[in-house]
């Protein structure tokens, strides 16, 4: 294939960089390509756009997740790459719609916008028992936001800013390429949009201030607010560690995830060791025989769990 290429085409933009060619060549293909390839046995598209890209698999009438790339996301250009949360939506036979970035500007593009505003005109979630979106960070905005052309739909959502506008979040000290983007658009402020989701389910750090002051002006009785304390930016990847993101992400996906059954699970953090680290980096200074405490109570968790594991 190689040879009937040209030298520009194989020509790289950067010197350290593979062509789209090259990656073809050289890269496996990724997972979801297997389903969507001419010869394979899924249904659906991807629809290529300038700064963004739309990945549909159609497998359930039940349930459509849309999900939402994060900055980390944005940088990846890998052939392989896929859609955020796309295997676990797989195995779970759910239909699934991501959007990868390409730039991260919180989705403040009018192509984007346009576009799925065309799908809701069009009748493309209502053909769906029930729609559900996710993300993180980023893409947390970005569920946050265009759920509200689902009515109803719920939102599951770790660590979201709910906008970068500046006139709105002058305290907001991060993501400075977010800042300029053009915040008039529609869908810029998830305190606005949030109102008209069937359930929003938010997870984050309260000891995380720009995260907290983030999500705090979500109002309504349809937000859950649900801590993960001393996880900073990092919700999803704690509940990972803890073995409870699954079940966690199944109950808020139906909108039957409790509270109290939430923080049940959550106990689990007492042996976490990034839990522990914390705790020793907020209250080291102000508290030390309560980390001290703290500490030792960790230390005989994790000794009966590694026993019990052992048994």
């Amino acid at each position: 294939m190689a040879e009937d290429l040209s030298k520009e085409q194989l020509k790289p933009d950067h010197p350290d960089r593979k062509t789209g060619y090259e990656r073809i060549l050289t890269d496996p293909a990724p997972p979801w390509f297997v389903e969507l390839y001419p010869g394979g046995d899924g249904t659906g598209f991807l629809q290529k756009l300038n700064r963004h890209s739309v990945l549909f698999h159609q497998r359930s009438a039940s349930r459509l997740v849309v999900s939402f790339d994060n900055i980390a996301n944005a940088n990846d250009l890998s052939f392989s790459r896929e859609p955020w949360g796309w295997k676990f939506f797989r195995d779970e036979g759910w239909s699934h719609m991501g959007i990868f970035a390409r730039t991260k500007a919180w989705y403040r593009d009018p192509e984007i916008i346009s576009y799925f505003q065309a799908q809701a005109d069009q009748g493309f979630f209502a053909q769906f028992d029930q729609v559900v979106f996710a993300g993180a960070s980023m893409g947390g905005f970005g569920a946050l936001t265009f759920s509200a052309l689902v009515p109803g739909a719920n939102v599951v959502a770790f660590n979201p800013q709910t906008t970068l506008d500046e006139r709105l979040v002058p305290w907001e000290t991060r993501y400075r390429f977010g800042q300029v983007q053009d915040w008039d658009l529609p869908f810029s402020d998830a305190a606005q949009t949030v109102e008209n989701v069937g359930k929003a389910y938010v997870f984050y750090d309260p000891f995380f201030d720009l995260d907290r002051q983030q999500v705090s002006r979500l109002k309504g009785d349809n937000v859950l607010l649900l801590k993960t304390w001393f996880s900073n930016h990092f919700a999803a990847p704690m509940l990972r560690k803890l073995d409870i993101l699954k079940p966690v992400m199944l109950e808020a996906m139906d909108g039957t995830l409790e509270p109290q059954a939430y923080y049940r699970m959550m106990r689990a953090r007492r042996r976490l060791p990034l839990y522990m680290r914390g705790i020793e980096a907020i209250g080291g200074e102000r508290h030390p025989q309560l980390v001290a405490q703290a500490r030792q109570r960790f230390r005989r968790l994790r000794r009966a769990a590694l026993a019990e594991a052992a048994s």
